[in-house]
């Protein structure tokens, strides 16, 4: 299985990396002498990276062309160091902006994490893992490497070094496609952010080690081609006006493919990943990154018909839309469209009454607070919602 770099030198890999992270609105850690802070991303077009920074804070910092600056980001959950040359300032759609080159290498400053493969699309791969009292964990796969796993548990509730520790053995169970499965035995490697590193024992079976090798190689390819689809030879205000004329066809995606089916109106893919990897045991999840024009029209990928819903039993407008208020989406769906399916908006608990009253009269059922994230009152709620009406 091919690694991920230590150090990424292409070019062509590296302006991948970068357009992702403009596409993301990601920001970059920046530091120059002793002066650091993080600046979001903007554009990138084949010679300069561009970031917001006010040309104030520019001067402050004394940067001149020429002048070499330390960056460090992020990109598909891996970090990356690099250094760039400061080539002027421009408003950039009136923005202030700070332009560098294009850095002519990445190196990971996180190698050695067990990483090397990191999906960015399609639902969460649950699992199953064990400690030395027994006691079964669900988690979800974060991470593939050709020497273990990370994983991140379940339940937002639970402290991942409360149930393992260093050094301890740990039964790895993950279904990975069809009658494919990872049953070995690992050892915790390491902890990050409630997330666990298990790397596979020495005694892990060969034939199987090889399939699931393979299979994640497999995974690679299928990213790596995508990766190509996606690149913007010109920059990224070339993938910008290429996004922009697909906006006029969304498609809905579904993430965890099972009944009763709860469709996610969101811009937020990090959090529709987050929200079907809490309800895959229990409920599976389409999301639609909503543009314009009628939502029921857009469900044909998940049996919906133009009158009416298919399998979706309830729907959740999301408070992050890409064009549309969650009001405005809702009374849209509930008074236009004639949803026969309970609609919920969801959103930060901050004045939560003020909001559930606001969502009531614009036609939803419920507001359903999802910042923080507490799984537990989130599956209660949504399951209190689903038997209410499928009853009535």
């Amino acid at each position: 299985m091919a690694k991920a770099p230590i150090l990424l030198e292409d070019s062509t890999a590296i302006r991948m990396s970068l357009q992702r992270l403009c596409l993301a609105g990601a920001r970059l850690d920046v530091a120059y002498k002793a002066q650091r802070a993080a600046f979001p991303i903007l554009t990138e077009d084949g010679e300069r990276l561009a970031f917001r920074m006010p040309f104030d804070e520019i001067a402050a910092w004394g940067l001149r062309p020429g002048e070499n600056l330390a960056l460090k980001l992020k990109d598909r959950g891996l970090e990356y160091e690099c250094v760039a040359a400061q080539s002027g300032q421009e408003v950039l759609e009136g923005v202030e902006a700070c332009y560098v080159t294009i850095p002519r290498v990445m190196r990971r400053s996180d190698a050695h994490r067990l990483a090397d493969f990191i999906p960015d699309r399609g639902a969460a791969r649950a699992a199953t893992f064990t400690n030395t009292r027994n006691a079964l964990i669900d988690g979800a796969v974060q991470s593939f490497g050709e020497e273990g796993l990370e994983l991140v548990l379940r339940s937002s509730k639970q402290d991942i070094r409360e149930l393992l520790r260093m050094g301890e053995e740990s039964l790895l169970d993950v279904p990975l496609d069809n009658d494919l499965r990872l049953r070995t035995g690992t050892t915790v490697a390491y902890f990050g952010d409630n997330l666990v590193g298990l790397r596979f024992t020495k005694q892990v079976d060969a034939a199987m080690l090889g399939r699931y090798r393979s299979w994640v190689q497999a995974q690679q390819v299928m990213q790596a081609q995508q990766d190509k689809d996606d690149f913007a030879p010109r920059g990224f205000q070339e993938a910008t006006a290429r996004i922009n004329r697909a906006a006029a066809m969304p498609t809905v995606k579904v993430l965890v493919d099972r009944d009763p089916m709860i469709l996610l109106l969101s811009e937020k893919e990090d959090f529709a990943r987050r929200l079907g990897e809490a309800l895959s045991r229990k409920f599976g999840l389409a999301v639609l990154d909503h543009i314009k024009g009628p939502v029921r029209t857009q469900l044909l990928d998940v049996g919906g018909t133009e009158p009416a819903w298919g399998r979706i039993r309830m729907v959740m407008v999301h408070n992050q839309l890409r064009l549309a208020s969650p009001l405005d989406l809702c009374r849209q769906i509930v008074g236009q469209e004639q949803c026969p399916v309970p609609v919920i908006l969801a959103g930060t608990e901050e004045d939560e009454a003020k909001k559930r009253h606001h969502a009531v009269a614009a036609g939803a059922v419920d507001y359903l607070p999802v910042e923080p994230f507490r799984i537990l009152a989130i599956l209660r709620k949504l399951d209190d919602t689903l038997r209410l009406f499928e009853g009535a």
